[in-house]
């Protein structure tokens, strides 16, 4: 269900994507922590100590920091979103969006047609960006709606 990266037609997010794509590049390489992805690398982070990252939370902080300054030199804006916050299934990413055209309070509910898009590397390990229509609906069971969440 992620954007093929040959779909991405706006130059915006094309210029996004690299960044995305270069931040996970650079967490893959970082000599100080060893990144994983799936449920698979939450196994293996809660049952070891030490340099394991790539929890949602934590890819959402790391792709957050990598993209941000991307996202601001196209004229868009970026900010968390998370799904079952404090329950099961709670899962994070970075959601980045043209504030040109949907204002803050349309992004959990944006259409189709609105460029509001989600960056989410924690389930492959790879620089997947969805439609956030599609990504929530990845969530087998909302019993937390989606909501927006501050990343600083």
């Amino acid at each position: 269900m992620p954007l093929e990266q040959d779909n991405i037609k706006d130059p915006a997010l094309q210029k996004i994507h690299a960044a995305f794509k270069q931040t996970i590049t650079d967490a893959f390489n970082d000599p100080d922590e060893d990144w994983t992805s799936g449920w698979l690398g939450n196994m293996w982070i809660n049952y070891h100590e030490g340099r394991q990252r790539g929890l949602c939370y934590q890819w959402k902080y790391r792709i957050h920091a990598g993209v941000k300054e991307t996202v601001h030199a196209q004229g868009w804006a970026l900010t968390g979103i998370v799904i079952n916050q404090g329950a099961h299934g709670e899962h994070h990413g970075v959601i980045v969006y043209d504030p040109k055209h949907v204002k803050p309070e349309q992004l959990v509910s944006a259409n189709i047609a609105q460029p509001v898009f989600v960056l989410d590397a924690w389930r492959r390990g790879q620089p997947d960006i969805y439609r956030v229509s599609d990504w929530i609906k990845l969530s087998r069971h909302q019993n937390v709606p989606a909501k927006l969440i501050e990343v600083n």
